[in-house]
């Protein structure tokens, strides 16, 4: 029932306070977290809580891992029509200062406005 105990199953884990950091996908938690010591983990739902999130299937993680590359890939896709357009503006702001320069006879800034 009991293994020996390592120095690798004494190593501080972020599965539990945030299983869902990067490089958590093969974390492995120690062999005493799996024994069920007189049922105490039928009765605590936080131990049924911790042993779901520690030993959610491999396809299940790997879907929730491609709907994230999937809303990344949507995201960057915007965000680069927004840069676009937001240096189309600034330029016609530039262009709306150079004339207004123009108008004004203002040389210096005119060449300012124009660069």
């Amino acid at each position: 029932k009991f293994w020996p105990l390592e120095k690798a199953d004494l190593k501080a884990t972020t599965v539990v306070a945030d299983p869902n950091a990067h490089g958590q996908r093969n974390n492995k938690l120690a062999w005493f977290w799996c024994i069920d010591v007189q049922g105490d983990s039928a009765s605590n739902d936080w131990m049924n809580e911790f042993m779901l999130i520690a030993y959610v299937p491999v396809s299940i993680r790997t879907l929730a891992l491609h709907d994230r590359w999937a809303e990344e890939l949507l995201l960057v896709g915007q965000e680069m029509t927004w840069t676009v357009d937001f240096f189309i503006h600034k330029s016609q702001q530039w262009v709306g200062q150079m004339q207004e320069a123009d108008a004004n006879n203002q040389v210096g800034h005119w060449c300012y406005a124009a660069r």
